[in-house]
Parts: C-alpha cells; structure tokens; sequence
C-alpha cells in the first residue's frame, strides 16, 4: 500500500512539472483543421491540482475557440477567430432592433457541401453549372441533370446534417437577437437547425416545379418515382454504399473520382447544389416522368438556376426586409449574386451597418464595418455565449 501511495505521489509530482515547465502543442495537417496552440505556464505556480486544472481550462478554451477541430475538406483554410473579433460582432448584434441576417454557401461547407467560389469550392476543379438556358434547351440536357441530381440526393439531402452556424443563427433567432433571416442555400439546413420564417432568396432542392402548370410537389416523392423508372442507375447507386457507415460515396478531394456508374463503385464529386459528376449510357436512357398534376413538364427543381431570375413575390419579400432592419450580418457569402447584393447595398445606401462573416473577399467588403474572416460555425457559438453572459451578468 505504501509503494502505490508512492507510485501515485510520484506520477502527480511529474504530471506537475510537465504541466508547469512545457508548453502545450495543437498541431496537426492544416486540411483538417488543426491549429497550432501554444500556452507556458510558470513553475512557481505549478502544483499537482492547479496545473491539471489549468490545462483542463485550456483544452477546454482551445477546443470552443477551434482549435483541433477535424474540419471537412469542403471547408476553405482559415484561423480561429479572437476573443477581439468575437467581441466586435457580439456588439454589433446586441445593438441592433431589427437584424437581418443573410446566409450564404460557406454558411454550409462545415456540413460538407461545397460551395463554388472559395478556393476549395466548385469553381476551383473547373466546374460549371447548368444554366437555366441549358435546362430549357434540350430533354437531353434534363435528363443529364436529373441523372446527376438523382445520384447525389442521397447524399446531399440525407446523409448531411445542420453544423454549428446553422444551430447558432437559430438560437440567436430564438433570442430575439435575429428580426429576419434570408438564405442564398438551396439545402433547407437552417429548419433543420430549428430557424422558423426562413426566406429562401434562391428557392429549395427539396422542392421540385412543373414548368407547364406551375404545380409544387416533394423532391422525396419524385425521388421515389426516379428509381422505380431507373432500377439500373438505383441499384448502381445503392451498391455504391459503403457497407460500413451506410454512407453515399463522396469525393474526398484525394482520391480521383470514377468516371461513371457504369465502371464499378464512383467515388461521386458533390456539387454545391446536389447533383454529381456522371456520365455513361445510364445518364442517357435515364427516364424522367411527367408531372402528377398536369402530365406535362418538365420537371425542374424549385431552385434558381444561374440565369434564371429570382420569383417576383420572393424578391418583393427580401427587399422589404431590407428596407426594414436597422443592421445587416453577411454569414458565409461573397454576396456575388446580385439577388443578394442589392439588399446589402440598399440597406447600406439608407445608412444601415453592415458585418460581414466569412472566409475571403466579398462584394461588399467597402461596406462593412465589421468583418470577421473567420468559418461561422467557429464563430457564431463563441458569439451566442458571449451574449447571453452579457446578457445575465452585463459583461
């Protein structure tokens, strides 16, 4: 008994002076997230308990302020946001009555889907995506983009999950700090998160449009319909599962891509949208029914397409709302589509502050008071519980 007691004084004793005269390190390969971390503590202080309280403490802070975090390869690099930063937008929240707060793709990278113009996202391999113009042109171009679409749903719609910017914009939502909220994202991922009143700029992949009656039914159902008149493209699809996590196969920016279905197991390059790339004669025999309420068509997601215009009603909408806050927050969006653009610029040109939270460069960077380069799902955590302590406790 006296030899373990020894045993134990003798480890709290070297737990001590390593914790006291060593510095803390946090490195890792930079696509995956991790950041350097360094913190020294000082060897008169150290003793068994306070140095392991100590580094408690700064795992803890470290782990809040993102650092070690395994981040998808669909996030574009950026550092951990300061304590300054975090305080800077936690103030340009709390003074505002009438908040409007527009998402953007990078508002959804951290839940691995891509966006298009970061220097990771769609834009970077090449990509482009069909035109409304294309869509319309030929009933080959709209069998290829449901072939595409058909494939990726599953992943994109199923297997993807809201992040942590998406749970912290509801939260500020439901705490009155956030008076609108308007989505450029196609993914539906701010109800999930439990945002209520989401006005979607750009419309939903969840949602599919007739273009000859006008009729809106549920993408789940037509999904359904797709691979009872596709059984090939859906049993290639399912064999494609990982028989492990159950998941959708997916580009991990590594591993080259298959060229089509028909060759084997893909691994399928997601698009910011949820189509993926695919070819092959199953992209040209894939059927595509008419629609349930008129028999005609096409079938069109109910997204805008890049040129196409964003609905009369919904634009009339957004720009109500930009006429009536008193401050706007950009959150993971280079405001490159003009949609978009005009709100900020309209509220900008009355007077309205506007901050901007997102990795790079943006069209209203001139207009901002406020930007934090940062990944919002980091950020926006650390500013909800910055709030609700000054909130109770008025610091």
């Amino acid at each position: 008994a006296a030899k373990a007691m020894a045993a134990k004084a003798m480890a709290a004793k070297a737990m001590a002076a390593t914790a006291s005269s060593t510095s803390f390190h946090l490195s890792a390969r930079a696509n995956l997230g991790f950041r350097r971390l360094k913190t020294s503590t000082s060897a008169a202080e150290a003793s068994p308990s306070s140095s392991a309280s100590k580094l408690t403490h700064v795992l803890a802070t470290a782990s809040r302020a993102g650092y070690g975090r395994r981040r998808p390869s669909t996030v574009p690099d950026c550092e951990p946001a300061t304590a300054e930063e975090i305080a800077s937008l936690a103030s340009f929240i709390s003074s505002k009555e009438r908040l409007l707060v527009i998402t953007g793709a990078g508002c959804s990278t951290e839940s691995n889907i891509p966006d298009y113009r970061s220097p990771t996202g769609a834009y970077s391999s090449g990509f482009k995506p069909m035109t409304h113009q294309d869509f319309l042109k030929t009933e080959a171009n709209q069998r290829r983009y449901w072939a595409r679409s058909f494939v990726g749903w599953r992943r994109f719609a199923e297997q993807t999950a809201p992040n942590d910017a998406h749970r912290a914009i509801a939260e500020l939502q439901r705490e009155s700090n956030v008076w609108r909220l308007i989505t450029q994202n196609v993914d539906r991922l701010h109800q999930v998160a439990g945002a209520a009143d989401v006005l979607e700029l750009h419309g939903s992949t969840h949602d599919v449009q007739c273009l000859a009656c006008g009729a809106v039914s549920c993408r789940r159902r037509l999904q359904r319909r797709l691979a009872d008149l596709n059984p090939r493209l859906a049993a290639a699809a399912d064999d494609a599962i990982d028989p492990r996590s159950g998941e959708a196969p997916y580009d991990d920016g590594a591993t080259p891509p298959s060229v089509s279905l028909d060759s084997g197991t893909p691994n399928l390059r997601t698009r910011p949208d949820g189509d993926v790339e695919l070819d092959g004669e199953l992209v040209v025999d894939f059927v595509v029914p008419p629609c349930e309420k008129c028999n005609r068509g096409p079938l069109k997601p109910a997204v805008v397409f890049f040129g196409d215009g964003v609905p009369a009603a919904t634009a009339e909408e957004a720009r109500r709302m930009s006429d009536g806050c008193d401050g706007v927050l950009i959150v993971g969006s280079s405001v490159s589509t003009f949609s978009a653009f005009r709100l900020v610029r309209d509220a900008h040109e009355r007077g309205v502050p506007v901050a901007v939270l997102t990795c790079g460069w943006t069209r209203v960077d001139e207009m901002a008071s406020v930007k934090v380069e940062k990944l919002a799902g980091e950020v926006l955590p650390r500013v909800v519980e910055r709030l609700r302590r000054e909130e109770l406790w008025g610091f």
